[in-house]
């Protein structure tokens, strides 16, 4: 009896063993909580390409851009999909940031952190004619008076938001008070600024650095966790400056709930592989995209901090529902 019951377990084992290293049987459908172009949409592109480039999957990948409701429609696609291996999910932090804000009942636990990929670094920037030399002179206008001085950013709330209210906050601002416009592109938010309308904008550097290079704007802090190189180079971060705080605006990929544990170990390998593969790293050169890779379990640990923060931020500044 025994030996029939190890030969059964060996069995089990060595079938579930066999069932990970065919995984993937098919083409894998990655869906873009975006248009296509857009910023999720490259994350996807940039992923298929860089993982057949490397020669670490061997089935297609095929983007399925799902447009609208911030997000939202995407979501719902992706939740129908349940149990599905074959399904993937761009996203950014909307993945918990929507059920706060009242828009959908889906939140992050509701599907499956498969990896962190990419971030870019969102900066302050100013026109390069603007009396105030730093971003902390700023912060001390705001901290005696929160509005007087007005803040543009594409979105609210956002990252850019967030980039805006998390240092007034620490270092005493009232930031319930601040002066915050939203526009609705990059472009728009650039034109405000140049244009003189909005003194400080919250941005991707992506959105702000061609502005820079012409000498029209200036760089006078960054989002980022330590002091960065390239185009970030000389550009004071957070930290730097004493304000315990870093944003990464980054971009995720997610699975279907109840995809089995075997195919998140699949990705946490060949993920990890593609990391460090010239191919990858062309593509964060490219997009000037900054590495920030997290496996699934640092990545489900990171997503719960993160959703703590901006529920209680979201609260307090009367945006969640």
């Amino acid at each position: 009896m025994r030996s029939t019951r190890l030969i059964i377990l060996t069995g089990c084992l060595l079938a579930a063993t066999c069932a990970q290293a065919a995984y993937p049987t098919r083409r894998i459908e990655v869906v873009a909580a975006g248009a296509a172009g857009g910023g999720l949409d490259a994350a996807g592109r940039a992923l298929d390409r860089a993982l057949h480039e490397a020669k670490l999957i061997d089935q297609p990948l095929v983007i399925n851009n799902i447009q609208g409701a911030a997000g939202d429609a995407a979501k719902n696609y992706v939740h129908q999909k349940k149990g599905d291996a074959h399904v993937l999910y761009v996203e950014s932090n909307r993945i918990y940031q929507n059920k706060i804000l009242g828009t959908t009942a889906l939140g992050v636990d509701d599907f499956v952190p498969v990896a962190r990929l990419v971030t870019e670094y969102l900066v302050w920037v100013m026109r390069a004619d603007a009396p105030q030399r730093s971003a902390k002179d700023i912060l001390d206008q705001i901290k005696g008076d929160a509005a007087s001085m007005a803040f543009g950013v594409g979105s609210l709330p956002s990252n850019d938001y967030f980039n805006i209210v998390r240092p007034a906050l620490l270092v005493g601002a009232d930031y319930k008070k601040l002066r915050i416009a939203s526009f609705r592109s990059g472009g728009n938010l650039m034109i405000q600024l140049l244009g003189g309308h909005v003194p400080v904008i919250s941005t991707t550097l992506s959105e702000a650095i061609e502005q820079v290079k012409t000498g029209k704007a200036r760089l006078i802090a960054t989002s980022a966790p330590s002091p960065q190189g390239g185009e970030l180079k000389g550009v004071p971060h957070w930290r730097g400056m004493g304000i315990d705080m870093h944003i990464l605006h980054w971009r995720g990929l997610f699975a279907p709930a109840g995809t089995p544990r075997e195919v998140v170990a699949f990705w946490d390998e060949r993920l990890g592989k593609l990391m460090k593969t010239e191919s990858w790293k062309k593509a964060l050169e490219q997009y000037g995209w900054a590495d920030a890779f997290a496996d699934s379990a640092t990545f489900r640990k990171e997503l719960e901090a993160e959703r703590e923060v901006a529920a209680k931020l979201l609260r307090e500044l009367g945006f969640a529902k």
